[in-house]
């Protein structure tokens, strides 16, 4: 069986060297005008820079209170008045984690003011959990871990202390599995400001929800949901959302795959947010026009990040009665790669 080869300008050679072909129906030497790949593309890889420093020498990765706020369901979508509400306020964090000791692994991490990430044994320690105030374990398992019963805490029952799980049987499934995360993660912050809101009429402090987000070494499926949870509560790109997760807790390791599917996950969130506020900008237009019913319209005016083909049509002139397409010059002159070229002949 012979292989074929496909032209690749942009990723290394991984065939064998080039040479000099001459096809049997030509009469002169042909060359491969560039290298070639024996294998199918792959898609660039994500490369997540090492975190700026501010002023001060500190990570600058501090999170604002004027991040975008979609007015949307509690999970899913970025929501500043929902996290100020569950966490009286304190959801907003600063990081100062410059030091990393490889013993801290073993240790779980406080991310958020309310979220942390750590490995199994952080989950069964009555100390830390304990001190930190942890309201609430989330297991991230592969369904192997289940069968073995690998990350069940008896400690966290004795202190009772809820755990619930989000099991996968491997990280592809991790995408769908991110909203269920996240949803369970709100839920419980959402039954502690209630709890303490039914509570603080009989005068009993109560604490806000600190949930602990863990997996069997803390550094992937749990780190990734943690992640997840960044981008989709706080309106962060995926790289932004791993800085920010990584300044806190160096260990978390991911590959390329897994890199590859939080990238999908963040453009399926700009994707559904742009879709409910073009939904709500039409219902403030119809609205303020008398045709459809009123509703809140603030923050609703601003544009999908990404041009649509109608957007792009739109930049045209009309000359004389004809319609030009003004962008289309800039493909006017373009020309496809020729796979080969003639060999110089001395």
């Amino acid at each position: 069986m012979t292989s074929t080869a496909y032209p690749n300008r942009s990723l290394p050679f991984y065939g064998s060297p080039m040479t000099t072909a001459k096809p049997a129906d030509m009469d002169r030497p042909y060359s491969a005008a560039q290298s070639w790949s024996y294998r199918v593309p792959s898609p660039p890889r994500i490369f997540v820079p090492p975190v700026a420093l501010d002023l001060n020498g500190q990570p600058d990765l501090q999170f604002h209170s004027h991040f975008n706020n979609h007015d949307f369901e509690s999970s899913g979508f970025g929501n500043s008045e929902f996290l100020e509400k569950v966490t009286y306020g304190n959801f907003l964090t600063s990081h100062t984690a410059l030091d990393w000791r490889y013993e801290w692994r073993r240790e779980a991490q406080q991310i958020l003011p309310f979220l942390f990430l750590g490995p199994i044994t952080a989950a069964r320690d009555p100390n830390f959990l304990r001190d930190r105030g942890i309201t609430m374990l989330l297991a991230v398992r592969d369904t192997k871990s289940v069968n073995a019963k690998l990350l069940s805490s008896k400690v966290a029952q004795s202190l009772g202390i809820p755990c619930s799980t989000v099991d996968t049987s491997g990280n592809q499934e991790l995408i769908a599995a991110f909203p269920r995360g996240i949803e369970i993660i709100n839920a419980h912050l959402s039954d502690m400001y209630r709890q303490s809101q039914s509570t603080s009429a009989t005068g009993t402090a109560s604490a806000p929800g600190k949930v602990l987000v863990f997996c069997e070494s803390g550094n992937e499926r749990s780190a990734a949901m943690v992640v997840a949870y960044v981008m989709a509560m706080y309106s962060m790109d995926v790289v932004k959302a791993i800085q920010v997760v990584q300044a806190q807790r160096f260990a978390i390791a991911f590959n390329d795959s897994l890199k590859y599917l939080l990238d999908t996950y963040d453009s399926m969130l700009q994707a559904k947010r742009d879709v409910v506020q073009s939904r709500r900008r039409s219902e403030c237009g119809n609205a303020s026009t008398g045709l459809g019913p009123p509703t809140s319209c603030r923050g609703m005016m601003r544009k999908p990040s990404k041009r649509t083909l109608d957007d792009a049509y739109d930049d045209e002139m009309d000359v004389d009665g004809e319609v030009m397409r003004c962008d289309e010059a800039r493909f006017a002159k373009r020309e496809g790669a020729a796979p080969f070229m003639d060999d110089i002949m001395a």
